[in-house]
């Protein structure tokens, strides 16, 4: 809600165009995405996990991790969606907030997931999964709603190797 409100109070003294908004509007999700996807996966003990191991197969894990992701991206996603259009008056489109930030958050999971394997920190998260949002930052940064087809297929790609390698590093 802070960067919400940061951003509408600066929009209504200088004036942003447009495209300054975009940008804004898309490094604010990514960041929020950043924050509240891997804390939930990071956060957890490790007797949860081997809690989780047994109960649970390792396809089940990793669809209930993808769907997580996916879910918090698509909450995120409508609370920017609105907030930006009541507080900074910028208009985008749903459909293209929700297919952004879910491509983005699927390598954020997946990067969260391999650094609790390997007992790391938020950092070592971050820094693994920056490079994997970097695409679709600038895509839908500068695309916006023209093009999803390149972003569907990219979240299909994602998908397919998250439920291919997540189950493989799980049982590892």
């Amino acid at each position: 809600m802070l960067i919400l409100l940061m951003v509408g109070l600066l929009n209504q003294h200088a004036g942003l165009s447009v495209e300054a908004l975009r940008i804004l509007f898309w490094i604010s999700y990514l960041f929020s995405i950043f924050q509240a996807v891997p804390r939930s996966i990071l956060d957890r003990r490790p007797e949860e996990w081997r809690w989780l191991h047994q109960i649970f197969s390792s396809e089940g894990n990793a669809t209930g991790i993808w769907l997580y992701a996916i879910s918090l991206a698509v909450g995120i996603g409508v609370y920017f969606t609105i907030g930006g259009r009541l507080l900074w008056g910028y208009r985008i489109s749903l459909w293209s907030c929700l297919l952004g930030g879910v491509v983005m958050s699927v390598p954020i999971a997946f990067s969260a997931f391999i650094a609790v394997r390997a007992e790391a920190s938020y950092a070592l998260a971050s820094v693994l999964a920056f490079p994997l949002v970097i695409f679709p930052l600038v895509w839908v940064g500068t695309q916006g709603d023209y093009a999803p087809f390149p972003m569907v297929v990219l979240f299909v790609a994602e998908s397919l190797l998250f439920l291919i390698l997540l189950p493989a590093v799980w049982r590892d």
